[in-house]
This record gives C-alpha cells, sequence and structure tokens, in this order.
C-alpha cells in the first residue's frame, strides 16, 4: 500500500517533469513567469499579462509566453477566460520561487501585495465582477503577508463555511448549491494549506468536510467532534451527513453511538459546471449532474487445488497428502510424472499409482471424468462472480433524432501505470511502471454506437467527409468498427461544434485510468476474466479462467449488464479503442500527468513514429491483449482490422463537487 509520503513523492515529481517539460519547451525565461503565476489561485490572461509588466519588464519574458502558459500543460481551463493551475504544480512553482536566490519570500510578499491591490482595482473598477473569485485571489494573496493578514484569511474562511453550513448565507442556494459552495471554500483551504501551517484546525476541519462530500463511508461518528478556530465554532452540518452518521453525535458534540460503516459508495455531484475550449471562447451552457445506479461485477478466484479439497472433503474436512497435492500441482503446471517425480524423489511409477487413485476420487467427488491432462479445465471452471449495485454520476448529451450520449463523470485521481513483471501477458511495452496523476473528465459510458456515428456523420462537415456507415457488422447499438483514428479525431470535431463542448479522443492514460477505476489486477473484474463478461476470442484462458463463448462478431454496449466501478461498460474487448497519443514502445520520459504523449513525427518516415495508440482488446482477440495494462500501436489512416476498431470519447473540462 503507498503510504502518504510516497504519494506526496509521486506527485512532487510529476510536478517538476511536468515543469521541466514546459520550460525545455520554450525558454529559461518562461520558467520565472511560471513562478510569479503560481502565487493567484485563479489566472486570467489580464492577470498574466498585469504580472509580467509589473515583475518581469528586465527578465526578457516575450509577451508571448502569457498565452503559452495558459494554454500549456501546467493549467486548465476553469471557465470563461479563468484558468487554474494544478495544486501540485502550484506549490512546487512556489516552493522553488521561495528557495530562488533572485526572488525568495520578499518577492513573494510583493507579488502578494500587488494582488491585493488588483483585486480592489477590480472591485471598485468592475462592481458586477464574481466576488467569490476575488475573494479567493484576496485570500491567497493575504497568507504571505505576514501573520495577522494570514490569520484573517483564515478566520474569513472559516467563517464562509459556517455561514454556507448553517444556511445563513445561502438563502438563495439549494442543497446542491451548498454542497458546491462547501467544496469551494475546503477546496481554497487545501490549495492554502502550506501557508496556513499555523492554523491546523481550519486545515483540518477542511479536509473532513472533503471527505463527507466524497467519501462519506471513511469517516467515522468521533471525528464529528466540533473544531474551535478561537471564538469560531466549525461543525459537519447534519444536512450534509448520511443517515446513519445524522443521529450519532449529541448536543453537546459528544459521540453517543457506534454506527457501522456505510455502504462503500462512490459518489460524484455537480449542480453546475461550467466548461471552455483552449481557444478562449465562451461554449456551453450550465451541465447538471444526474446520478446513476449500475452493476458493477468482480471475480473471486480459488485455489484450483482447494477447490478439490472442498470437493472431496468439504470445507472443513481433511486435506490432501504432500504426495497428492505435489501431483495436482504438477498436473495443473503440465509437468509429466516424470518431471514430478524429479523434483520429490520417488519414481515416476510410484506417483502414477498414486495419480490414477486421486483421478478416480476427484471423478466421484465432482461428477465428471477427470484426467492428468484435463484437470486444468475441470477445476478452472469454478470462478465464482460477485455483483453488487454502485452509482456515480454523468449526464447526457442530445445528439438528435432521439439518439443520446451518454458521458461519465471521471474523479482525479492518481495511480500506477503499466504493468508488473509478473503479469501474465504483459510484454515490454507495458514498462516501466510509473504513477501517473490525472485530472477529472467526462469519458463515453460506452464506446460509439453506430447511431451515434450516424447520428454526427450527418452534420455539417468539419474540414472532411465522415462515411455514414463503416461498420462491417450491422447495429444501431453496436460499437461503430473499422474506423481510422484520423476519422475519430473529426468525429470529435464534429461534435465539438455542434454541441459547444470540447469532445476529443482520451490520452492512453486517461484511458488506463478509466479503465482500471481504482484497480491494478489484470481487468477490473480481477484476477481472471470470463466471456460471461465481456466479448473476446474465448477459446483462450486467462490465469484461473476457463474456456469460454467465441462469438466473433461485435455484440450491443452494455449487453453485459456490468461496467467498472466508474460506471464505464464494455472496457475489456468487443472493440479496440483509439487514444490520441503517438506509438511508444515503453514508457520512459512518459508524461506523468495524464496528458497524451504526442511528438512531431507524423511526417518521420520511420512507421512506428507514426503509430497511434490503440487499447481494449477486440471480439477476435484472446485475453492477454484485453486487460488493461495492454497497448497495441496501428496506422492512424487505417481503421479496418477485421471490423474490430472503435473508439469513445471525452469530454476535456474538469468537474468538481
Amino acid at each position: 500500500m503507498t503510504t502518504v509520503a510516497e504519494e506526496e513523492q509521486w506527485h512532487q515529481q510529476a510536478a517538476k517533469q511536468a515543469v521541466e517539460r514546459f520550460v525545455k519547451r520554450f525558454d529559461e525565461s518562461y520558467r520565472v513567469l511560471a513562478y510569479h503565476a503560481a502565487l493567484p489561485l485563479v489566472l486570467t490572461p489580464e492577470l498574466v499579462n498585469y504580472l509580467r509588466n509589473q515583475f518581469l519588464r528586465n527578465e526578457n519574458v516575450p509577451w508571448v509566453a502569457e498565452v503559452d502558459l495558459l494554454l500549456s500543460d501546467l493549467c486548465s481551463q476553469v471557465g470563461y477566460e479563468l484558468y487554474a493551475m494544478d495544486t501540485h504544480i502550484r506549490g512546487y512553482l512556489l516552493e522553488q520561487m521561495k528557495q530562488d536566490p533572485r526572488f525568495g519570500k520578499p518577492r513573494m510578499q510583493q507579488v502578494a501585495q500587488v494582488l491585493i491591490n488588483y483585486v480592489k482595482y477590480l472591485s471598485h473598477l468592475h462592481p458586477g465582477r464574481k466576488q467569490k473569485e476575488l475573494e479567493a485571489q484576496r485570500w491567497a494573496a493575504m497568507v504571505y503577508l505576514g501573520d495577522e493578514q494570514c490569520k484573517q484569511a483564515a478566520r474569513e474562511i472559516a467563517q464562509g463555511l459556517i455561514e454556507t453550513s448553517s444556511g445563513t448565507d445561502s438563502e438563495n442556494l439549494t442543497e446542491s448549491g451548498m454542497r458546491a459552495e462547501l467544496a469551494r471554500l475546503t477546496r481554497i483551504t487545501a490549495e492554502l494549506s502550506p501557508q496556513l501551517q499555523q492554523e491546523p484546525t481550519l486545515v483540518e476541519y477542511a479536509r473532513l468536510i472533503q471527505r463527507v462530500l466524497r467519501q462519506p463511508d471513511t469517516v467515522t461518528p468521533a471525528e464529528l467532534n466540533p473544531y474551535q478556530l478561537d471564538d469560531l465554532e466549525l461543525r459537519v452540518p447534519d444536512w450534509l451527513l448520511p443517515e446513519t452518521l445524522t443521529n450519532t453525535v449529541s448536543v453537546s458534540g459528544q459521540t453517543v453511538t457506534e454506527v457501522e460503516g456505510l455502504p462503500p459508495l462512490q459518489t460524484f455531484q455537480c449542480k453546475v459546471l461550467t466548461i471552455g475550449l483552449r481557444t478562449g471562447k465562451e461554449i456551453s451552457s450550465e451541465i447538471d449532474l444526474e446520478p446513476f445506479d449500475f452493476e458493477v461485477a468482480t471475480i473471486q478466484v480459488k485455489d484450483p487445488i482447494q477447490t478439490a479439497e472442498e470437493a472431496v472433503f468439504g470445507s472443513t474436512g481433511p486435506s490432501f497428502t504432500d504426495r497428492q497435492r505435489s501431483i495436482l500441482r504438477g498436473a495443473l503446471d503440465n509437468q509429466t510424472y516424470q518431471e514430478i517425480a524429479h523434483s520429490l524423489g520417488y519414481s515416476s511409477k510410484y506417483l502414477q499409482s498414486v495419480g490414477s487413485k486421486l483421478w478416480k476420487l476427484l471423478t466421484e467427488a465432482l461428477g465428471q471424468k477427470v484426467t492428468k491432462t484435463n484437470l486444468k479445465s475441470v477445476l478452472n471452471a469454478g470462478l465464482t462472480i460477485h455483483r453488487h449495485q454502485h452509482q456515480a454520476y454523468g449526464f447526457t448529451q442530445d445528439l438528435g433524432n432521439g439518439v443520446e450520449l451518454e458521458m461519465v463523470a471521471i474523479p482525479e485521481g492518481s495511480f500506477i501505470m503499466g504493468s508488473p513483471e509478473t503479469e501474465q501477458g504483459r510484454t515490454n511495452y507495458e514498462s516501466p511502471q510509473h504513477r501517473v496523476t490525472v485530472k477529472s473528465f467526462f469519458m463515453g459510458k460506452y464506446p460509439v454506437t453506430q447511431a451515434q456515428w450516424q447520428a454526427v456523420a450527418a452534420l455539417p462537415q468539419v474540414n472532411r467527409k465522415l462515411e455514414s456507415d463503416p461498420s462491417y457488422f450491422k447495429g444501431e447499438n453496436r460499437p461503430v468498427e473499422r474506423v481510422s483514428w484520423d476519422d475519430a479525431v473529426k468525429f470529435c470535431e464534429r461534435l465539438s461544434q455542434y454541441t459547444k463542448r470540447p469532445y476529443r479522443l482520451p490520452s492512453e492514460a486517461e484511458w488506463e485510468y478509466a479503465c482500471r477505476a481504482g484497480t491494478t489486477t489484470p481487468f477490473h473484474f480481477g484476477e481472471s476474466i470470463t466471456t460471461d463478461l465481456a466479448n473476446y476470442d474465448g477459446n483462450s484462458t486467462y490465469g484461473s479462467g476457463s474456456k469460454g463463448k467465441y462469438v466473433q462478431e461485435t455484440t450491443p454496449v452494455g449487453s453485459f449488464g456490468v461496467a467498472n466501478d466508474f460506471g464505464l461498460y464494455d472496457m475489456h474487448g468487443n472493440v479496440w479503442e483509439w487514444c490520441t497519443d503517438h506509438w511508444h514502445s515503453n514508457y520512459e520520459d512518459a508524461p506523468t500527468d495524464g496528458s497524451a504523449w504526442e511528438d512531431d513525427n507524423d511526417n518521420n518516415n520511420d512507421n512506428d513514429n507514426k503509430k497511434r495508440l490503440l487499447r481494449g482488446g477486440s471480439w477476435g482477440n484472446v485475453p492477454d491483449f484485453c486487460r488493461s495494462g495492454s497497448r497495441y500501436g496501428y496506422s492512424p489512416a487505417l481503421g479496418h482490422y477485421y471490423g474490430s476498431i472503435g473508439f469513445r470519447v471525452v469530454c476535456g473540462c474538469a468537474w468538481t463537487l
């Protein structure tokens, strides 16, 4: 299990790599601009220009650096002409600025004071401007202006949390609106936590509120006692708590009952979200996220020998002898009697005699003929599938004429990308394993269907024509296939123009993060896979799995009825799915921020360098190719590949609680 310290180390390394890539791409002077732009919580083109003119006239920072910074991987667009740096990148830049002898704390305080004056200027110049945005900027500056100012910022944030929790400042807000405001205030507190070390009570309370919002099942009754910040009392409001926790605290704030853990539901909700393309143009009205329920399946794999023992002796009866176990293990490993005998020091003739009695015993217990040859297939047929209900959030995109595209909210997080050396079927293409931090985004619940493709293909053309019905296996609800990477990109461009939302292909890191959905096993189902849950070549097995069906064609999306923990269907098999990235033969120097790994090599004569990424495997592949970590490179101009290449879309905008 990764410790908090290890997690933080990964974040720092990822932030450093992102900054160094940014500087290397442009010029060292860009680092200086990034330092100064890291102090505000929210950036606008106007503010970045103001900071450059105030502080960097003698640093040879070109004006175009302002645009390059806002459109780089260091920043994400969070609204119309509003940008925010990744938390860890911001923290890394501020720490580097503090240690830089050219700047240090004095320059940071100067930037903070200028930011305070800038906020005052905007408040007077534009009284209608969003006051919460300016308020957050003021707090971000105050924490650098000495202990008294820092304490005042902490007090104002705490007062905002109290007013929102009690509803005294929220008459016009729904409960979802109050949850969103609490999320905003606690997120600001988390951003400023390095500077709020003298106010640990506020930081701890903010972390608790974030857990109640995101993971209520991790909160215990003992944590619900009030927090005291000077004369301000910070409580977790009853309306925010699940019913099982609402009655666990008395009016005095003391815990009076113990409550069993809540069901492990992971929910992501947001009342309103405004998103924008990196062009700086406003492209969307509000998006209302709606919850949806779905079924998750996990596969439990038992030791085949344990399965045999339970069949023969029952769960509490005696067990096989050491010799019998050695014969069973050898048979499962496809060893001959001679090989088993050599390792044990017995004669092969003696072990054959023991084995004959063993196969007879198992035949009687299992009710089917058992031999040394078929032992593996007989014992591996006992995989157990566990199903449970889950909930996530998303929105539905109307494509016209009754055709809809369902999008799922994928939360931000980090994961280990790639596969371990011990994983069956893995290749060197999947190494080295490395931690990647991914920002939140939306992803299609299913691969794009033929009905969705036809609806978008009928829209006004963007750059090139799209064939209306390219698929080999016909069916409105089947995934579209025989689609090239080039056509998938054009589909996204046409969809973006129609919806005014930024649709695109996922990066390879986003795809694997979304597929794994918090798991580290070869499949999001677990250590094995079965044709009861996915569409692949069932003539082949994986791990302790058994042979199954081989339908030799695509199946309608979602037809297996199970998703992963994020609410995504058909991530293993059915059709390969295009990703944005160029093909690379390993992960050396791969991005660690979830961005696509693209090269300026489309005109390169090396065919490998022209390839784009495919993920997920298809109906025609053995299970090895359908693993979460499996990857394949293919020409972007081709899509035929036996009717097995499709894609799913991403809506590339961040979302928060």
